[in-house]
Parts: structure tokens; sequence; C-alpha cells
């Protein structure tokens, strides 16, 4: 994934398959990144009883902070960290965000710190407003290092969002973890660097508390990939204004402009009433990167096969006009949750912009 300070567009990506895991292979003092891992090769458990030993974990060097005055290596001497590595809008962050909270409600008065490391991936995250914003709705409340140029992100030579870092008392980096998944490995690594006792309560599980859990471990080829927009790293878009036909079938896994609409690198704007993006997906939740025009608020039209989305396809952000139209309101520039179905399917999704000046980012899917 790029940004303003990013390489080229595979230097820095977030991880919407589940599966897509990488844990740091601690040696010789030295970290090392392994391989995107497969449905077939998921990575090996850890002992956390051998856990190795590598480099003292970077400084937080951030834009400002959130929840905490600075938080320095003076001050989180004998601490255990977790470094959590996220930006607010990616589905895949929002989902980790229960369990990093039953973390470090269940162990923060043992001793474990955790610094949500804020590392946007487009221009408006770097809006510290929106970014307060979001952490509000989203119910965190552990100190949030604003890392707008990325400065803390490649001192941990970082390259995913979600990612973890799990510091021990020493300041020595013990732990990482890319992706969604293997929570209770993670937990583990926590109570062993905290010297909790293997008889003490562990933290509340989200997904029994009933809080928002991950989907499904999908496999690759199960449903969509992640879709981008814009010009640099999507394919529905040219540079510059442009008004495209509406297509008459759109291939699966892809998704279409229809009407005029202005393309640049991270997104596609709207420039009429009328402009629509039309999207053939497999799976079984669809979100979109939105931000709203100058001028305001805005809705968007959603139409599944043609129609209004049907009860069962509605979101908590969905709504339902007299005439039984479905849209979302884009009032901030965040991600909004189109679609969840019942179960893993093949549909095409109508968004409507309900005015000029909507900006529309990048597609992710869930099973």
């Amino acid at each position: 994934m790029t940004s303003a300070h990013a390489g080229p567009p595979g230097d820095r990506r977030r991880l919407y398959a589940a599966v897509a895991l990488v844990l740091v292979v601690l040696a010789g003092g030295a970290v090392v990144f392994a391989a995107h891992t497969s449905p077939s090769n998921l990575q090996p458990k850890v002992d956390t009883n051998r856990l190795a030993v590598g480099p003292v974990a970077p400084v937080v060097n951030a834009a400002g902070w959130l929840n905490s005055p600075p938080l320095t290596p003076a001050s989180l001497a004998g601490k255990v960290v977790l470094y959590d590595f996220w930006t607010y809008s990616c589905v895949n962050c929002v989902r980790t965000i229960p369990y990093v909270r039953a973390w470090y409600e269940r162990y923060r008065n043992e001793g474990l710190v955790v610094i949500g490391i804020h590392s946007p991936e487009f221009d408006f995250e770097k809006n510290h407003a929106n970014v307060t914003r979001a952490v509000k709705d989203l119910g965190v409340t552990w100190p949030v290092a604003f890392d707008d140029k990325m400065v803390v992100w490649d001192a941990f030579q970082n390259n995913s969002w979600p990612a973890d870092y799990i510091a021990d008392g020493t300041g020595h980096v013990r732990y990482n973890h890319i992706g969604e998944g293997d929570y209770r490995q993670t937990e583990d690594v926590i109570r062993t660097l905290l010297r909790v006792d293997a008889g003490a309560p562990r933290a509340t599980d989200p997904s029994v508390a009933g809080a928002t859990a991950p989907s499904a471990t999908p496999s690759p080829g199960d449903i969509t990939p992640e879709t981008y927009l814009g010009v640099l790293r999507g394919n529905s878009a040219r540079q510059g204004p442009a008004t495209y036909p509406d297509p008459a079938a759109v291939p699966v896994d892809t998704a279409r402009l229809s009407g005029p609409w202005t393309g640049t690198g991270d997104y596609v704007q709207a420039d009429a009433a009328t402009s629509a993006i039309v999207l053939h997906y497999q799976a079984r939740e669809v979100n979109l990167v939105l931000a709203p025009p100058a001028s305001g608020p805005v809705e968007v039209t959603l139409e599944l096969d043609g129609k209004p989305l049907p009860p069962a396809y509605r979101t908590s952000q969905t709504v339902v006009d007299s005439t039984g139209r479905t849209s979302v309101l884009v009032a901030d520039a965040d991600m909004f949750r189109l679609v969840l179905g019942p179960a893993v399917e093949g549909h095409v999704l109508r968004v409507t912009a309900a005015a000029p000046g909507l900006l529309a980012y990048a597609f992710t899917f869930g099973t």
C-alpha cells in the first residue's frame, strides 16, 4: 500500500485475507520478516516459554498523542508494551480492536502498555480531528500515537496493517504478528512476558462477549480481493475527468464506473448526482472507504442486483426511506459497511452518489 510517503505500491499493504499472517523470526539480534503464508501453510505456533530476544523497540517519535501524554523509553521501562499498528478506515484493523481492548483491560494493571500507532494510508487519515472522532467511535481508550509521516512505521520496518509487536520489560521485541487471527497465541505471549500465573483468568474473548469479531478466515480466491478505485492501484478509472458508459455486464471481482468521474491517484471523485460504481463481487461483507464532498454530508444509494438491499443484506449503517430505497449517509471520511449478507454469495452492487464531490477509495470484503 502506498501513501504520499510510501514507496512502490507493494511496500505497504493491508492484509484483507485474514490468513496472511507473518511472524517475526528473531535470530542473531535482527528482525526478519517471513513471507506471507497461505491457508495450507499457516505459521507454526510459538513456544511462549522460549521467545527469542530481538532488538530494542524503536522510540515512538509521534506527531501527537491521544489518551495519553507522550510515552518515552523512560516511562515504558519495566513495562510489557504492545505496539499496535493500525489506521482507522482499515476493516481488518477495526476487527482486531475488540481483542486489543480485551488485553488492555485485563492486563494493564499487571504492567501491560498498549500503544496504538496510527499510521495513515489515505490523506484524510492524517487529519487529527478525523482520527480523534474515529478513536471515540471505535471505543479506543488506550494511548494512540499519530504517525502521520510513517516515521514509527519505518523505524519498525513494518509493511502491513494491522501489525502487532510486543516488547518485554527491557524494551526488546519478543514477538510480532501481522494481520488478523492467532489471538490466543498473542495473549499467551503477553501473559508469559508479564509472568502471569497460568491459572489466572484470561481476557474475555470478544467473540464470546458479543463484540464485533473478525469474519471467518477465507481462502484466497473464495472472496473478491481488495479493490482500489484510484488510478494508482485500480484499473477502473483514467486520470482526470471522464464520462464512463453504464456497463452492460461486469466480470466477477471487478468494479466499473458509470457516468462522470474524475480519476486521481488514491480515489475517484463523482462529478454528478448520477455518478455510480457497479461492482460484481463474491463475498458476504462489502465495505467501501468514502469521503463526503466539501459541501457536506451526502447520501449514497445502494442497489443489490437492481433492487434495494433486502433486509437480510443490510448493515447497521443502512438507511431505508419511505419508498424502500436503501442508502448510507456519508458525513465523514471513513470506511462504510455497505452489505452484510447471510453467506458468501455473488451479487452486483450499484453505488450511486446523490451529489457531486463524493470521493471513493477502495472496496474491502469479508466472509
